[in-house]
């Protein structure tokens, strides 16, 4: 009776009513009979139901800014409807919708249980650690796949597509469990956390002199580092929040320190194009979708950076903070002009000038100025690769001659570097991002 009833109505009361209802029950509507389907599955519809749900409004306002594809509207609403129905998250959910959805800061997505997103994100990177990129030998198809991908998969010819496949599903589920970790202030009255980020793998694809030790692969190797990288931000930022709390840093002041970062303060809906749910391509499109803002010259150079390099050791936790108070600088009065040794001064926070471009603009080279963290004195030398966000970061102490050049790259979160040795790792963000202590 409630069928002839509704084939009653006229298409604009259906499509009406389907508007004013959440996800799960607008989809449990259209599906009642035949006629609603046919009056209310169209892309304009669905736009309308996206833009009546409170928790996609964001994804709303993002996609129709940046994207002008009128199919796509369904497949946020059957993301939301699932999101709202929080099940135990499994690997289909990191490859469907998952990050997408967290990408343009769903509060629902944004709310996954943190145990379950870690216990599947460390399944899907358990990455082998015998892979490597040594100089001399080409790593081996059992060495070079993350373990989730089964071995009778594996052939000489299907290597590289799944391998590639693997691991963007392990960057995908890095970038959920960070972004779920940087939700909000990390809970230091539980104790010390584990000593996780000493446990990410890195693998080098540039010397100590900055020469590409696998040219001809170092961009097959691109998601494997974004999937390192992402994973290592969560950590860091956990480590860093008790350090902090418990001034395990390199000073005994904490002036001039600023917070890490949230998932909400960094504007992830404009800096990751808007990838598509439920779509073949999504999980690719999703590993580079951050790239094109984040690694245009001016996302470097118009503001200001800062950040901490790690120097956790076994159970220690120990901090280096970037604008920290730095004994040297102080007594020479090296932030100074003039002053004893430079004709600049040291400054709190790094900035970025570009110096040139080359290969259609591809890639291009910044010069930083002179900074100053609780430790050191700094200058950086950073090459951009915008096709894979891979940097080559070349260090200096303003008192010495030599530069020393290690491998970066550019996440969602800001820049992420391996430091050696093993387990010491920098991440850098824009100032804008923070908060004082």
């Amino acid at each position: 009776m409630a069928c002839v009833r509704l084939n009653e109505l006229p298409v604009e009361v259906l499509c009406l009513i389907l508007v004013q209802l959440p996800t799960t029950a607008a989809l449990s509507f259209i599906l009642t009979c035949r006629r609603i389907i046919a009056a209310c599955d169209n892309w304009a519809t669905w736009r309308d139901l996206v833009a009546a749900q409170p928790t996609l409004a964001t994804c709303y306002r993002t996609v129709t800014a940046q994207c002008k594809e009128q199919s796509i509207w369904k497949h946020y609403i059957v993301a939301d409807a699932l999101a709202s129905q929080r099940q135990l998250l499994t690997r289909a959910d990191v490859e469907r919708w998952l990050p997408f959805m967290i990408s343009l800061h769903h509060p629902i997505a944004m709310s996954t249980d943190v145990v379950s997103l870690q216990r599947l994100c460390d399944s899907l990177c358990n990455i082998s650690d015998r892979c490597s990129l040594d100089a001399d030998s080409t790593p081996s198809v059992s060495s070079s796949v993350p373990s989730n991908v089964s071995s009778d998969l594996v052939t000489e010819s299907t290597h590289s597509f799944h391998a590639a496949h693997a691991w963007r599903l392990a960057q995908a589920a890095s970038f959920c469990l960070s972004a779920r970790l940087l939700v909000g202030p990390a809970r230091v009255d539980k104790g010390k956390p584990l000593c996780l980020l000493q446990s990410v793998q890195w693998h080098r694809l540039t010397d100590s002199l900055g020469h590409s030790i696998k040219p001809q692969t170092a961009m097959s190797y691109s998601p494997m580092l974004h999937a390192q990288a992402n994973r290592a931000v969560g950590f860091f930022y956990q480590e860093l929040c008790w350090a902090l709390a418990n001034n395990a840093t390199c000073s005994e002041s904490t002036a001039h320190l600023l917070l890490p970062p949230t998932t909400f303060s960094i504007p992830l809906p404009m800096h990751c194009a808007p990838s598509v749910p439920f779509t073949l391509d999504g999980l690719q499109a999703f590993s580079t979708c951050h790239l094109a803002s984040m690694t245009e010259p001016s996302f470097f150079v118009d503001d200001e950076w800062t950040g901490y390099t790690s120097l956790n050791h076994g159970s220690q936790i120990r901090f280096d903070a970037i604008g920290g108070d730095n004994i040297d600088v102080s007594t020479n009065r090296l932030d100074e002009l003039p002053n004893s040794y430079f004709s600049f001064r040291v400054e709190r926070v790094i900035r970025f000038q570009l110096v040139r471009q080359w290969d259609n603009n591809s890639k291009y080279l910044l010069h930083s100025n002179c900074f100053q963290s609780q430790t050191a004195m700094h200058r950086l030398r950073v090459t951009v690769d915008r096709k894979s966000g891979h940097l080559v970061i070349a260090h200096n102490h303003p008192l010495r001659s030599d530069w020393a050049s290690l491998d970066a790259v550019v996440t969602p979160f800001g820049i992420v570097e391996s430091v050696h040795p093993q387990g010491y790792w920098t991440w850098l963000w824009k100032s804008k991002w923070s908060k004082e202590m």
